[in-house]
């Protein structure tokens, strides 16, 4: 599996690399650089590998400023040696990312519509998604990434809280993940993946 889907990263790297300044880390994340109009910071877009297409195509003729860092994540596809597949993205591949690109904001595409302002906390146990507070210890995982590289993932993820943005959009809980930037002090909101596109516009309209 993991030989698998580095080929077809590798392929669609190459694909990409026709259009965007892009690459591939070590931790398996395809990324690419999308560059807009003068003025305004770097904007991580941080999406799961399954909804590249879509969010490519949201992006597409998009009016922006500064510039965008497109990450694809893969974690959630990447195998453990315990055996138990990840019931969605690793904390690890995507810290990494941050502090090695420090960006101005970070926006997480997940399942759903609108803004992702909060997280109240949670972890992954055996029987499945608990509050922080219940009995059961998290799980402790070794992922395989794409690129062979091991490491851990405690499936404990700590509550966050992010400003709401002055736009018309449906607010609501984000995703879990949203933890890791918001630990670095990045400003960090959830965007539905649902008319991802019309959110898109409406909230770089303020960056």
């Amino acid at each position: 599996m993991t030989a698998d889907l580095l080929e077809q990263l590798s392929q669609d790297l190459e694909v990409l690399s026709q259009h965007l300044r892009a690459g591939l880390d070590e931790f398996g994340t395809l990324y690419g650089y999308l560059e807009g109009q003068r003025g305004g910071g770097t904007l991580l877009l941080h999406a799961p590998y399954g909804e590249a297409l879509p969010v490519l195509q949201a992006l597409n003729g998009l009016a922006f400023r500064g510039r965008i860092l497109l990450a694809l994540d893969t974690s959630y596809l990447s195998p453990t040696l315990e055996g138990m597949p990840l019931s969605g993205p690793a904390q690890a591949p995507l810290l990494h990312l941050l502090k090695r690109v420090r960006p101005d904001r970070l926006l997480l595409a997940f399942p759903g519509k609108g803004l992702g302002l909060f997280y109240p906390g949670g972890k992954e146990t055996q029987e499945g998604w608990q509050p922080l507070e219940a009995s059961g210890e998290p799980l402790r995982l070794q992922v395989e990434a794409p690129t062979g590289l091991r490491y851990g993932e405690v499936r404990w993820y700590e509550p966050w809280e992010t400003p709401p943005l002055a736009v018309d959009l449906p607010v609501g809980e984000g995703p879990y993940w949203g933890s890791v930037g918001r630990s670095l002090g990045i400003p960090t909101y959830g965007v539905g993946l649902v008319d991802l596109r019309a959110s898109l516009e409406a909230i770089l309209r303020l960056w």
